[in-house]
């Protein structure tokens, strides 16, 4: 289990003002996602004490995972941002990138966020904005991908080959546009699909995969699905899908696996979006052709093989 470290930057809040609602949605969110909160403090937004209580930290090993709210706008106090690159090591822009531009979807105003991330010796940092309502916007968007860098930024990880996974639910329909049903087992026919399937064919999107990790997380924020809703015929458990590159091979008994498409473009209309605002199969959902055939079903290990030489189109 991940350990995260929480560090709300306010002034009125350190001066006790304003209550750290936040910093408590930080450590709701993380806590649903499977991290330990050590310890979560509030600072005043002094370049300073943030620097250095995020130094101490990350120096000390004390977290996997800092995470800070506040600070990250236009005020002249605000200084997160800054008291972050002061001593991080190596930037990671793609976080705070991939937040912006998932917020902008709800509020132009994303684009004023000054937010950084970086990394310090084996210690993730993430600036959030000072909004409770952004914070869960970023740091639900964000948090089923920071498993994964962890990971790997501790050594726990690296090459995914030989990394082994359940299978949870195997999940057919026979009509496109209604929900899969979990079958337990099914035929899988070499470049076709799982037989009986409306999705089957002579297609790039044989199969499709989703893991049951961002299912969970999707149901601990009060969606009901059932398997098989988000259209995904395997769903796999103890394997990031997402994270895997086009052409990575999969072997699950006598069935062999390509990877072939990583998301997809939503369809608008979908029940889960109407009911949820959010889907995640367009973002977590990968597709696969079937090299080899034979029968997969429930409790069976699936097993990342290779990556071909030669990726899929």
């Amino acid at each position: 289990m991940k350990r995260a470290i929480i560090i709300t930057a306010s002034d009125s809040g350190y001066a006790g003002e304003r209550e750290d609602i936040s910093g408590q949605t930080v450590r709701e969110i993380l806590e649903q996602g499977g991290y330990t909160v050590i310890s979560q403090q509030l600072l005043p937004d002094d370049r300073t004490r943030l620097s250095e209580a995020m130094r101490e930290a990350a120096d000390d090993h004390a977290a996997d995972l800092i995470i800070t709210t506040g600070g990250t706008g236009f005020s002249k106090r605000d200084c997160t941002p800054e008291a972050t690159m002061d001593i991080i090591e190596r930037i990671v822009p793609g976080i705070p990138e991939a937040m912006r531009a998932y917020s902008m979807q709800i509020t132009k105003r994303a684009m004023l966020s000054r937010g950084v991330a970086g990394i310090r010796k084996e210690t993730l940092i993430i600036n959030l904005p000072g909004s409770p309502k952004a914070v869960r916007e970023s740091l639900e968007y964000i948090l089923p991908e920071l498993m994964h860098g962890l990971e790997i930024l501790s050594g726990e990880t690296g090459n995914c080959a030989g990394k082994m996974g359940t299978i949870r639910a195997v999940c057919t329909s026979p009509e496109r546009g209604t929900p899969k049903k979990n079958t337990g087992s099914c035929e899988l026919i070499e470049d076709y699909g799982l037989k009986g399937d409306a999705h089957a064919g002579n297609w790039h999107r044989q199969v499709s995969l989703l893991s049951y990790e961002k299912i969970e997380a999707f149901r601990k924020r009060g969606a009901v699905v059932e398997d098989g809703a988000f259209g995904e015929n395997l769903i796999v458990e103890g394997i990031d899908l997402k994270t895997l590159p086009v052409g990575t091979r999969f072997q699950c008994n006598d069935v062999i696996l390509e990877l072939t498409q990583i998301g997809k473009e939503c369809h608008s209309g979908c029940e889960i979006f109407k009911k949820m605002g959010d889907c995640i199969m367009p973002r977590e959902g990968i597709f696969a052709r079937v090299l080899h055939g034979g029968r997969i079903q429930v409790n069976d290990t699936i097993v990342v093989t290779e990556k071909s030489a030669v990726s899929a189109t």
